[in-house]
């Protein structure tokens, strides 16, 4: 994809994030890609190797050493576009060759983690003789959120699976066997130095040094290593079974955009004369449903067929998992783990209430019941050895997604609604391929929920205490204050109508339940993930607007937005803004792409005097106008931190070394530890800072169908 389908602001954000995670020569390749285009391996290095000028620098690395007038540096002035010209190589701006050689294992470095995409060697998809290189710009911004995947895996599935999540980041891609053997030796390695501290502290007594206790020692390492492998197993299992984790395949590596291009010319090839809209329309359903297939088919080698839902989505009809294997159990086993399973279920009603309703093996509440139990139905499969696993991003945002609604929640009613929230976006999670672009939830059925909700949720919390009377034995039961809640939720009083694009929750049901009000509220819901988005975009653009340009813009764009195109005097009337400052904000905020401008002319010639202005807003404009800002918040941000850290970076080198991590206060200056601290202090803001700008950017790009997934609905699929 070219650089005319990104922002200026969105291609300096990726730079910067390559620069930081790959190194100069990664970041050179990435820079020269974004502004050039898609481009063969020849070209990558002829360009690369051009003399710079004042518009093609590349992107700067902080941390090099430019002291000296004539040294060169491997990224700075590095050429990234330009017209072929001839230079001296004595010239001190003349970059430092880069070898084809090095060129290569840089690209196979961005494939290797989904950084770059390559045009297929299919020669039903693609020229066979000629491979091109762009970069996967979208996969690049998501490396953001690393942290944040870690700590998702570590809150959900504990420290083994944060380990696995880390491990597999940090190599982009990995075969299952390799994970199991690293992240064991890292246990065991732990494991180990642990237990030398335990002795180191204990009564000074010397180890046993005869044969017979070093063999013992060594049977208990290699019991550890065991169990630490099995422990590792399993957690793969889990994390592949419930997809946080995904099959790695050659086709995930071609450009989405190239295959749609060329499964649409193929089969436009095949029909018999012009084909006509009609034709053109079924040619594009059939190359989505292929592609969907071919998406599918990294959960599922034996998926021959794929269903469109009616979303337009892949419908979810797989029982078995790429990369898993099913355990070969005898009948009598199997029935022995259904009578534990039947009698666990059975248990399970005695206990119910003592779990908060939060498992550390949870997945967003799909399995909340049998994991608590002692059931897992990841336990029936074991992992494939040789299968190549990455992460699913997809899955860890839909994370996000439920802790950012149920935040919005919080802050429009309280605490009580938020719990209540939470509980069903847990309950609307009923298949384990959920994914953040998902409009509305599955239905929740308020009278199953209602026995499944701790019983430490006092639900009447969240309402007056005077709505119900002073009389305890005539209160409304747990089920009706459920119901009640729902109705709250999904306007279930608003009989225009106007609220259905607003609504939290809508009905999914024709049967109806009594609430605690008295009023009546279907009995099964889904949560609207699309109608809380766009309500969360709003609020954001709201803000940012009212901040940048007072709270007369704010008036003036909501009342085009309810009354459509207006004039200058309408807008001035209804807004209650003089005329010359209705022009001066409305121009402001055409600039600024938040507002457009439609003429109308009344005569012919189009005469200017003669033609009817009307302003409007364009949604598209002011969200692409919203995500710049945003990029170029984080780009900002991130160059901040690189120069505090460059002024400070003969303390960083010294703060690194092994002796003063032992004693700080010892090794360092009073001057020292006053610089450390106040550049922690920097640091800290610095980071609270990208992250709440990066979630403003995932709630505007990524949440429930938005700006990203209309443009580019199979970048990270």
């Amino acid at each position: 994809m070219s650089s005319a389908a990104h922002s200026p602001q969105k291609i300096k954000l990726c730079e910067h994030v390559l620069l930081q995670h790959f190194g100069p020569i990664a970041a050179r390749v990435g820079a020269l890609l974004l502004r050039r285009g898609r481009l063969t391996i020849r070209e990558i290095g002829r360009f690369l190797n051009q003399a710079p000028t004042r518009n093609n620098r590349g992107p700067t690395d902080p941390f090099s050493n430019n002291s000296a007038t004539h040294s060169k540096s491997t990224l700075v002035s590095a050429p990234i576009a330009g017209a072929s010209s001839s230079y001296d190589a004595n010239d001190p701006n003349a970059p430092v060759p880069v070898p084809r050689l090095l060129i290569e294992q840089t690209i196979m470095i961005l494939i290797q983690h989904g950084c770059a995409w390559h045009s297929s060697t299919d020669p039903d998809v693609a020229d066979p003789s000629q491979e091109f290189f762009e970069i996967n710009i979208n996969e690049v911004l998501l490396r953001l959120r690393f942290g944040r995947y870690i700590g998702i895996a570590e809150d959900e599935l504990g420290g083994t699976a944060a380990r696995i999540v880390k491990l597999v980041l940090q190599h982009g891609k990995l075969q299952a066997s390799d994970i199991i053997q690293r992240v064991a030796s890292e246990i065991d390695a732990q494991r180990q130095a642990a237990s030398l501290v335990d002795q180191a502290h204990s009564n000074g007594d010397a180890p046993n040094g005869t044969t017979n206790g070093s063999h013992k020692r060594k049977l208990d390492a290699l019991n550890d290593q065991s169990l630490s492998q099995s422990e590792v197993a399993r957690q793969l299992t889990i994390l592949l079974y419930r997809t946080y984790l995904r099959p790695s395949s050659v086709h995930q590596h071609v450009s989405p955009r190239d295959k749609e291009i060329k499964y649409e010319a193929k089969k436009r090839r095949e029909l018999r004369g012009i084909p006509t809209p009609k034709d053109l329309q079924k040619i594009k359903e059939e190359v989505r449903a292929q592609i969907a297939e071919e998406r599918d088919a990294d959960w599922d080698s034996s998926a021959t067929t794929v269903a469109l839902g009616a979303d337009g989505l892949a419908a979810d009809h797989r029982e078995t998992r790429r990369g898993l294997l099913r355990k070969q159990q005898s009948a009598i086993a199997v029935a022995s783990a259904a009578s534990k399973s039947k009698r666990a279920k059975t248990s399970s009603k005695d206990k119910k209430g003592k779990d908060k309703g939060k498992d550390k093996n949870d997945v967003n509440g799909a399995h909340a019941s049998s994991t608590a139990d002692g059931f897992d139905p990841a336990d029936d499969f074991e992992i494939d050895p040789n299968v190549y696993l990455r992460v699913h991003f997809d899955r860890f945002d839909v994370h996000l997604r439920d802790e950012t609604m149920i935040d919005a929640v919080r802050e429009k009613y309280n605490n009580t609604a938020a719990q209540v929230f939470r509980h069903l976006i847990h309950a609307g999670d009923a298949s384990t391929k959920k994914s953040v672009r998902d409009v509305r939830s599955a239905p929740i059925s308020i009278t199953t929920l209602a026995h499944k909700l701790p019983s430490d949720l006092s639900l009447q919390k969240g309402f007056d205490r005077r709505s119900f009377g002073k009389d305890k034995t005539s209160l409304p039961s747990r089920q009706e204050f459920l119901a009640e809640y729902c109705a709250i939720f999904s306007h279930s009083e608003d009989v225009s109508g106007k609220s259905k694009t607003s609504r939290l929750m809508a009905p999914a049901s024709d049967s109806t339940t009594k609430t605690a009000g008295g009023s009546k509220v279907a009995s099964s819901l889904t949560i609207e993930f699309s109608n809380v988005a766009e309500r969360m975009r709003k609020d954001l653009l709201r803000n940012v607007v009212e901040e940048k340009f007072g709270t007369a813009a704010i008036r003036i764009m909501n009342i085009l937005r309810e009354k459509g195109k207006l004039e200058e005097k309408h807008i001035s009337k209804l807004a209650l803004v003089s005329i010359s400052e209705t022009r001066d904000l409305c121009s402001r905020l055409f600039h600024a792409s938040l507002l457009g401008l439609q003429e109308v002319p009344k005569t012919k010639d189009r005469d200017p005097a003669k033609t009817f202005f009307l302003w409007f807003v364009d949604e598209a404009k002011c969200r692409a106008w919203l995500l710049d800002h945003l990029y170029q918040s984080l780009a900002r941000l991130g160059q901040r931190r690189n120069e505090e850290m460059r002024k400070q970076m003969s303390l960083l080198r010294k703060v690194e070394r092994s002796d003063v991590k032992m004693d700080t206060v010892g090794l360092l200056t009073e001057w020292e530890r006053e610089s450390w601290t106040r550049l922690q202090s920097v640091l800290q803001t610095l980071t609270v800072a990208e992250m709440r700008t990066e979630m403003d950017v995932f709630v505007m790009r990524d949440l429930a169908a938005g700006t990203y997934v209309k443009d580019e609905r199979w970048s990270i699929i």
